[in-house]
């Protein structure tokens, strides 16, 4: 046997340890990816259906009087304000380490595809914070404290509803940070040496860490401080709440030196959270054309709107809002279901035009602004049903239908589209976070509704907050329509100034 063969079964032996790897390092990604999207989609899926014992417990909202819901996110008087502040912290802080802890453990499986069995400890410890903000909406409701009062001769025992308790949950975004932070400097040393050209420089790195230790600081300070003037149980009212009383002066009272400290706040407060994304930051601006490859990115955000759609069908199957006083209630007839026909016909249009060989394209920018107008045709027509009706009945049977037209369209231009700009995946994030907000919110209010609450419709603004959300939507994808063509005209600018050249 002569060296040359020694080389070529050598070689072969690599290809194929090689292949063996990948192929179970592709089943480890896919296990990874499988328990998450399961674990979101079900979790989520919980929340919303036991909103009133999870989400917004319905133990807690009972000491605001009425129905459960009547008097959520009202804050008429020191109960009511001390309660839903109270309430929408928790939501606030269990919520974000849910949602963040997911999403960034699904982002982190593409980035450590090289060494995907290194990362089953960063996924474990990303995943246990997800199932323990899961778990604590369930099970930290709040103790609710029974105390003595003297009515006349009469004793009674009152339950006391006790607020400084649930700002213990602060503490759950230590081992959140601390667990970033490990797996951001993990990352870094790692591809440092695959990836040199962007990991490079330790600033990055460094001004991330301190940025989000320096949040983390910030938030454990003023929370803790205000805690401690809470002798009484009472966040916000009494005399002894100082931490608060200097809040309410700092916004109330107004003059030179409180604006210099709220611009000195939200100055750093926006420096720092730029800072806490620096290598992302960083990493884009080290590449001129930055085409995101993997789109499966996409993918809990397509199971939050699913999750989302299937939580409306739920509220449509339940208790109606009641509108007339005397007489029959308004039903749905074909002036409202025009918004449906509109929306049927344009998802229609959009995959013939996909599908039709004469019509159909591959260039990214071409399938942006089909996809961009589609969408602006179907959502239109709901903003002016939304303006036009104030009906959450006729509202929600529109929105529940739209939406899983929409998401077809959506589902498909992500799928179609193979190459994606640094502007379109910038939109479609903001797509993304203003759809999922918009479903919630006419969830949530469809729910208010019932419970004769109007909060969300009747709020001092010159417009519901209902329809801000709706119209912001149509704004972002108006701007994003713009923006396309702009880019659209500029790339047949340069390849019309490029034929010119040719030619001369």
């Amino acid at each position: 046997m002569n060296n040359n063969d020694l080389f070529d079964r050598r070689r072969i032996y690599i290809n194929y340890s090689s292949q063996i790897s990948s192929k179970s390092g592709n089943e480890w990604i896919f296990i990874y990816k499988l328990i998450l999207i399961l674990f979101f989609a079900i979790g989520s899926l919980v929340l919303f259906i036991k909103l009133g014992d999870s989400l917004f417990p319905e133990k807690a909202l009972v000491f605001l009087g009425g129905k459960p819901f009547q008097n959520f996110i009202s804050f008429v008087t020191v109960n009511q304000q001390q309660i839903n502040a109270t309430l929408l912290i928790r939501f606030s802080i269990l919520y974000f380490v849910f949602l963040f802890a997911t999403f960034k453990n699904f982002s982190n499986i593409n980035e450590q595809k090289e060494r995907i069995k290194q990362y089953i400890v960063f996924y474990i410890l990303y995943l246990s914070l997800s199932i323990i903000a899961f778990v604590l909406f369930f099970a930290f409701i709040g103790k609710n404290i029974p105390i003595k009062i003297k009515e006349g001769n009469v004793e009674k025992i009152v339950m006391v509803f006790v607020q400084h308790k649930y700002i213990n949950l602060v503490y759950l975004l230590i081992p959140l940070t601390l667990v970033n932070i490990s797996f951001e400097i993990y990352k870094f040393i790692l591809k440092r040496k695959s990836d040199p050209i962007i990991y490079k420089s330790l600033l990055p790195i460094i001004i991330q860490t301190f940025s989000q230790l320096m949040l983390l600081g910030f938030v454990l300070f003023n929370v803790l401080l205000w805690d401690s003037y809470s002798k009484n149980g009472s966040l916000f009212d009494g005399e002894n709440q100082k931490y608060w009383n200097f809040v309410e002066r700092l916004f109330n009272e107004k003059n030179s030196k409180n604006l210099l400290i709220i611009v000195s706040i939200f100055t750093f407060i926006i420096f720092m959270i730029i800072g806490s994304n620096a290598m992302k930051l960083h990493k884009i601006s080290e590449k001129n054309i930055y085409q995101v490859q993997e789109k499966d990115r996409y993918i809990l955000g397509i199971i939050f709107i699913i999750v989302a759609i299937i939580w409306l069908g739920t509220l449509l199957g339940g208790e109606t809002v009641k509108y007339a006083i005397f007489g029959k209630e308004t039903k749905y007839d074909l002036i409202h279901g025009l918004v449906i026909i509109i929306a049927s016909i344009t998802t229609f249009l959009y995959f013939a035009f996909s599908f039709i060989s004469k019509t159909n394209t591959k260039n990214p920018i071409a399938l942006s602004v089909r996809f961009a107008i589609a969408q602006l045709l179907i959502w239109v027509p709901l903003v002016y049903s939304v303006i036009t009706y104030d009906n959450s009945n006729i509202n929600l049977i529109n929105l529940f239908i739209l939406t899983s037209l929409s998401s077809a369209t959506f589902i498909h231009y992500l799928i179609k589209n193979k190459s994606f700009s640094n502007l379109t995946t910038f939109f479609i994030i903001v797509l993304f976070i203003v759809k999922i907000s918009l479903l919630l919110i006419f969830g949530l209010n469809h729910i208010l509704l019932t419970q004769e609450n109007h909060v969300l419709v009747s709020v001092p603004t010159p417009i519901s907050i209902v329809k801000i959300i709706s119209i912001s939507y149509v704004s972002v994808l108006i701007f994003f329509v713009v923006c396309l063509v702009i880019h659209l005209q500029s790339a047949i600018g340069v390849k019309i100034f490029k034929k010119k050249k040719v030619i001369n």
